[in-house]
């Protein structure tokens, strides 16, 4: 009996290497590995090759573990359980059904044995060895991949052929992460120290950068600082003392309609030499981007065109917010400011109750992601939208809304045309019931 206890531990042993495997060569960093390869080390090359062919590689480990796993099994059920019945058979009282108990206790030892020698302890090494253990089982499993060619061939073409009613076809390739898990694992890797807090913060932002279009990133029109196509000199100096900004658009007539942009520096070189000039000699053609277009895509074409400025139309044509490099530069590293910027007041602040006073203006996404909830995103973009949604028209001062999720949204301060404060109230956590009374 000793002699099949070793056969079966050998055979788990045997699965645990190839489980261990798997997670090994998975978890080899590609920059520690092109390393490693530099220095001339074989096993790496070994895993380099194993990488470059991931259905090979997937499925000789799958086939390896099977067959071990059904050897075993098998194994165990025609010898081991034989033996141990003869044993059982010893005691009279469980005479008749030694076979029964013995086959039991055979299955229940090789699942045990499989689960933690076969599986946990050489994924928690692999894990934790990754490099080491890698390098050491690269190279036999080359050898085992190109001995099992012909049986990973028929295997696939028979999986194939079952999944062809499907429209489908047998896989191994590596899973990709989506942007979700890739945010999840840089919080969970910020959270215990691997990664600085704000380098996580930045590469959260940046995965979530292509949800967001031009409306989510642009400055709305009703803050937009603009110029009159035939505004005086004295026009122009106030409004450069005024504000800060280093881009004026241009508009002619209504608010809406947009002829370009001056640069301030363009304005101060005329200016400095006390020289004659129009506003209008001074326009720089304006970019226009319909509010869906999509962040990513708007950076990539505002640095292709060399434009630092883009004006942002609604589908009527007319200007509804503008947007520059900046404020896409905000999304990702929060709000900049110059030496002159006035310091803005906080967006929120929290209440001695726990309730949480915003602005109206304030992005829904930013507000979310600061305070962990889920009020809904739609058509609208700021907690002002939200309440006008809700509302159906402009809400007065007192009135309370709220959402799907039990959230509250309670007007602070509105004037006859837009909200200004909001009020958010948290619903109150659900109190575990407790056993009836007697």
């Amino acid at each position: 009996m000793a002699f099949e206890i070793l056969i079966i531990l050998a055979l788990v042993l045997a699965n645990g290497v190839l489980a261990g495997a798997e997670i090994a060569v998975i978890s080899m960093r590609p920059g520690r590995l092109r390393e490693l390869q530099g220095e001339g080390s074989k096993g790496a090359l070994a895993v380099q090759r194993l990488r470059e062919q991931p259905e090979r590689f997937f499925a000789t480990v799958q086939v390896g573990i099977t067959v071990v796993g059904a050897t075993a099994g098998a194994f165990g059920g025609a010898s081991f359980a034989r033996d141990l019945s003869k044993v059982l058979a010893q005691w009279a009282l469980i005479e008749p059904w030694a076979d029964e108990i013995a086959l039991v206790l055979v299955v229940s030892l090789i699942s045990y044995l499989s689960l933690v020698l076969g599986e946990l302890v050489p994924k928690s090494l692999a894990l934790r060895s990754a490099e080491r253990y890698s390098s050491l089982v690269a190279r036999p499993l080359l050898l085992l991949a190109s001995l099992m060619r012909p049986l990973i061939w028929f295997l696939t073409a028979s999986s194939n052929l079952v999944l062809r009613p499907f429209k489908d076809r047998t896989s191994f390739t590596e899973a990709r992460l989506s942007a979700d898990e890739l945010v999840e694992l840089m919080t969970e890797a910020t959270r215990t120290g691997s990664v600085h807090p704000q380098a996580g913060e930045i590469a959260a932002r940046a995965l979530t950068l292509p949800e967001l279009v031009a409306s989510d990133v642009m400055v709305p029109r009703t803050s937009v600082i603009s110029l009159q196509r035939d505004a005086s000199r004295e026009t122009l100096r106030r409004m450069m003392l005024e504000h800060t900004h280093s881009r004026f658009p241009v508009i002619e007539g209504e608010r809406d309609r947009v002829v370009g942009y001056v640069n301030v520096k363009d304005v101060l070189a005329i200016a400095w030499e006390e020289q004659l000039f129009v506003l209008a000699d001074l326009i720089r053609p304006a970019f226009f981007v319909p509010e869906s277009k999509s962040a990513v895509e708007l950076i990539s074409e505002m640095r292709s065109r060399r434009v630092p400025f883009c004006v942002v139309v609604d589908e009527h044509g007319g200007m509804a917010g503008i947007v520059s490099l900046t404020d896409v530069l905000e999304e990702l590293v929060g709000e900049i400011f110059g030496e002159h910027a006035a310091a803005e007041p906080k967006a929120f602040r929290r209440e001695s109750d726990g309730h949480v006073v915003v602005r109206a203006t304030m992005p829904i996404r930013e507000l979310n992601r600061d305070l962990g909830i889920a009020l809904p995103e739609g058509d609208w973009v700021t907690v002002g939208g939200l309440c006008l949604s809700l509302a159906t028209r402009i809400p007065v001062p007192g009135e309370r809304f709220t959402t799907d999720a039990g959230i509250v949204l309670e007007i602070l301060d509105a004037s006859p045309r837009r909200v200004r404060t909001v009020r958010i109230v948290m619903p109150a956590p659900e109190t575990p019931k407790g056993p009836p009374a007697a």
